[in-house]
């Protein structure tokens, strides 16, 4: 299913359903981005006369944007501005403000997209170029942001370093305080420390300052709420989204409306309520396709999957995981994560090189304030002292270089024989699956000829001799023997195939095979197939490829990725005659590209030989999900095998 043709789906069964269900609460998608500003700022914006009015109409413009969550416009009147103060000088007192600003407001609408690398290069760039002490409120903002984008990436220890830093910072205005107590709050929430998420949630919702910081105090509250649905006050958390949804709408943050709908449809679905679920589902995912929010329109996906497993609509569950690989990738091909590195360096060497300046400026006075105590009886002492601290610092430095030539030359005779050994076994690897490999497929010719040549010859001898009037012992005889034979060929054909395929179908022995992996409480290894009978229905020598596969999959899952969840769908697609199977964990993880172990190598050559591609999608700490599409080019329903 196409991507628009989803979001038509999605939204004519919103509009059927809401038709039908008068009782929930309403929701509301939108189609179009609704459009907030003012005519009057666009038609003075054109007529502008001077650099400083078209900066102060594009600020205006883009502080609607922000107030309505709609990150495209905001991205654009970001960079605008970055452009436009480019017309005034740099001394003028404007351009520090404005150019601020447009940084500002680009980077957070990339966070709010979901483009966590790019906001992130962004942020750090704007810091550099800036070039603003610490103390002044724009450096403390954009590091705020850095820090909340670092969050939102679940890179909680860099997020925790900035929060602290801005915690300790005394220039502070009440606005700042509150929204760094704030992100001190979503990161314990995000670090599991819910009660102290909850009391530092409470904190900043007594503050005055609260009651000017309306956005402010709608997302502690949706994060109030969502604390307390975890701790299993479904009911209460339901009121309190459904407030905050209606209150929203009405003041036009739909940024938050959106979150509100989404969390109650997990409520839903936590009730099991799947009709709700998904009116509040589709409401929410047809809102972040339309304002083309990415890190939101994934959490939605995600959910809607939950949703269509938990009621076994496997096939709309494997189209939104389409979707949701789709939306991962679209993310990643718009971030350049290379040159976030580098400015992450820079950033940290410029902040190193500021510390060590200090540091430096101040021994320097320590150095002059000792020099003027100093005697001239302490000339001679230090004047030896000069000479002999080198000395003993050269000694010392040839002495440790000796030992670390030592220790290199055994660390790498130890890589040498580690990497020896490695080759050895892995050649030892090759060779017995090459070996495997050609017995089996020895053994499948083998099977075919007693099957196709042998079998036929003695089939049709059978049946010529059924056609002649043979009563003798003789003759009797010779028609036992040729049964006995025929028996015996059908027997040695069929016992060269594996074992477990001769006694029960395909689906039986991969499930038997993945609840071997289920044995403690905390492990789900899922193995799942559509239509079943058509899968059982492949040929042999295709079901035994798929289940090497999967046994290569499930393996490495257990032993290297460390997952305690592990999902496999298996779905004949008749329409394009092939096979696709999408698997999932929950494992470490890992990059696809700086990674090409031997399970990995097998499984791409295993695929290979099939004429099937590949697709995998994994980072470190975040699992993996790796999609495989395989062409069939012969007959689904496989011959009758027990004829010959």
């Amino acid at each position: 299913m196409s991507f628009q043709r989803l979001v038509y789906f999605l939204f004519s069964f919103l509009i059927i359903i809401q038709a039908q269900a008068q009782d929930y609460s309403n929701f509301k998608a939108f189609t179009e981005i609704p459009n907030e500003v003012d005519s009057y700022f666009y038609q003075n914006l054109e007529n502008a006369k001077s650099t400083e009015q078209r900066l102060a109409y594009l600020d205006t413009i883009a502080q609607v944007f922000d107030k309505t969550d709609l990150a495209d416009s905001l991205i654009v009147y970001g960079e605008r501005l970055q452009k436009t103060i480019k017309e005034l000088p740099t001394t003028s007192p404007d351009y520090k403000y404005y150019n601020y600003r447009g940084i500002y407001y680009e980077a957070l609408a990339k966070r709010k997209m979901g483009l966590l690398e790019e906001a992130i290069a962004t942020y750090i760039q704007g810091l550099e170029n800036l070039k603003i002490a610490k103390n002044k409120p724009i450096s403390m903002y954009l590091k705020l942001g850095l820090a909340e984008t670092y969050l939102q990436k679940e890179e909680l220890q860099k997020a925790k370093e900035i929060i602290d830093e801005l915690l300790q910072n005394k220039h502070a205005n009440d606005n700042l305080k509150a929204l760094v107590l704030t992100a001190l709050a979503d990161f314990q929430y995000r670090n599991n420390e819910w009660d102290l998420a909850t009391a530092t949630y409470t904190k900043v919702l007594e503050l005055p300052v609260i009651k000017k910081l309306d956005k402010l105090s709608y997302r502690i509250q949706l994060n109030l709420a969502r604390l307390q649905s975890e701790n299993y006050t479904s009911k209460e958390s339901l009121t309190i989204f459904q407030q905050i949804k209606k209150e929203c709408l009405e003041k036009s943050y739909y940024g938050f409306y959106i979150h509100a709908v989404l969390n109650e449809g997990y409520i839903y679905l936590k009730e099991q309520n799947y009709e709700a679920a998904e009116i509040a589902l589709s409401t929410a995912y047809i809102n972040t396709v339309s304002w083309n929010r990415l890190e939101l329109q994934k959490r939605v996906n995600r959910a809607l999957v939950d949703l269509y497993l938990a009621k076994k609509d496997f096939k709309n569950a494997f189209n939104l995981m389409t979707q949701y690989e789709a939306v991962n990738k679209t993310i990643a091909s718009q971030q350049n994560e290379r040159q976030v590195r580098e400015l992450e360096e820079k950033y940290k060497s410029l902040e190193k090189e500021k510390e060590i300046m200090k540091l430096q400026e101040a021994k320097l006075k320590d150095q002059i304030e000792i020099d003027k105590q100093r005697t001239i009886k302490n000339a001679v002492l230090i004047g030896f002292l000069i000479i002999l601290i080198p000395i003993i610092l050269l000694l010392v430095v040839y002495y440790q270089k000796l030992q670390a030539q030592s220790e290199l030359n055994r660390q790498q005779e130890d890589l040498n024989r580690k990497e020896m050994q490695s080759l050895q076994q892995e050649q030892e690897l090759k060779l017995a699956r090459t070996s495997l490999k050609i017995q089996t497929k020895e053994r499948e010719r083998i099977a075919q000829e007693l099957h196709d040549s042998i079998g036929g010859n003695l089939a049709a001898i059978k049946l010529q001799m059924n056609k002649l009037d043979l009563t003798t012992e003789t003759a009797i005889s010779v028609k036992k023997q040729l049964d006995s034979t025929y028996s015996q060929v059908r027997e040695i054909s069929h016992s060269l195939l594996p074992k477990e395929f001769k006694e029960q179908a395909f689906v039986p022995i991969v499930q038997n095979y993945m609840d071997q992996f289920n044995e403690p409480e905390n492990q789900s290894y899922y193995f799942n197939a559509y239509p079943e009978e058509a899968i059982n229905q492949l040929s042999k020598k295709l079901q035994v490829a798929l289940f090497n596969m999967i046994k290569e999959l499930t393996t490495n899952a257990y032993k290297h990725a460390k997952a305690n969840q592990v999902m496999i769908q298996l779905n004949y697609i008749p329409e394009e005659s092939s096979l696709s199977l999408m698997y999932e964990d929950d494992g470490i993880g890992f990059l696809p590209n700086n990674s090409e172990g031997i399970g990995l190598k097998n499984l791409k050559s295993r695929i290979d030989e099939l004429q099937g591609s590949l697709s995998i999608d994994s980072n470190p700490g975040k699992g993996t999900v790796i999609s495989i599409h395989i062409p069939i080019k012969e007959a689904v329903i496989k011959n009758n095998e027990n004829s010959l």
